[in-house]
């Protein structure tokens, strides 16, 4: 797939990282100069220096081509208006990191927006997650019930015990978006090896709770 990703805070960084990762070409726009430096120097990636909110720039970035554009300022209103001209530009699908959870669904897909990504989900793992397999999408719609936030302490019985995150099987629908250390939250490394006693934030499907519980049980 074809992903541009706005934004390239912690977690736009990240985001870009692991869809690098799994072989898809990624652009990176950002409007801060040492960060798009940051970007372009340690990852094999096209990073474009610029407002997302000037059509210009997204044309430039070969929006009409996209799969996806990840919109992922810490501004609703900016997010919201790349939304929109993303769409009318061509991109097939949008995520849109969106803080207020009042809004009505029906006005954010008159903006162009597909898939909403709450603060507290958003963590690349899962919005990786969103982007590239289907059938996770409905998962961005927490508020509506049908998914749920777990947070999990891995038992030393865990089969996931010694497994690294991207050898974990987990039900269709599920993923691990964030770990615990201490009390800090932290963004899963596909790489992180899983101890007993570790701490998991897992999103998962409501009909799935029960597996996934198991999972690390």
């Amino acid at each position: 797939m074809f992903i541009i990703v706005i934004g390239a805070g912690d977690i736009g960084y990240y985001l870009a990282q692991l869809l690098l990762e799994e072989d898809h070409d990624v652009v990176v726009i950002d409007r801060d100069d040492a960060v798009c430096k940051k970007v372009s120097e340690e990852l094999d990636i096209v990073v474009n220096k610029g407002d997302a909110t000037d059509p210009k720039v997204l044309e430039k970035a070969n929006v009409k081509e996209a799969d996806a554009v990840v919109s992922l300022t810490g501004i609703d209103e900016t997010n919201m208006i790349v939304s929109l001209l993303a769409k009318e530009l061509g991109a097939k699908s949008v995520a849109t990191r969106i803080g207020r959870v009042e809004y009505d669904e029906g006005v954010l897909k008159k903006l162009g927006i597909d898939i909403v990504i709450h603060p507290e989900a958003a963590a690349a793992g899962y919005i990786a997650e969103l982007i590239t397999k289907p059938e996770v999408l409905d998962l961005a719609f927490i508020s509506r019930g049908q998914a749920e936030i777990l947070e999990l302490e891995v038992l030393p019985t865990s089969k996931a015990v010694g497994k690294k995150i991207r050898e974990i099987e987990h039900p269709v629908g599920s993923a691990i978006v964030a770990l615990f250390e201490g009390d800090n939250i932290i963004i899963p490394d596909p790489e992180k090896t899983i101890e007993a006693g570790m701490k998991v934030l897992v999103l998962t499907k409501n009909e799935s709770i029960e597996k996934v519980r198991k999972m690390f049980a």
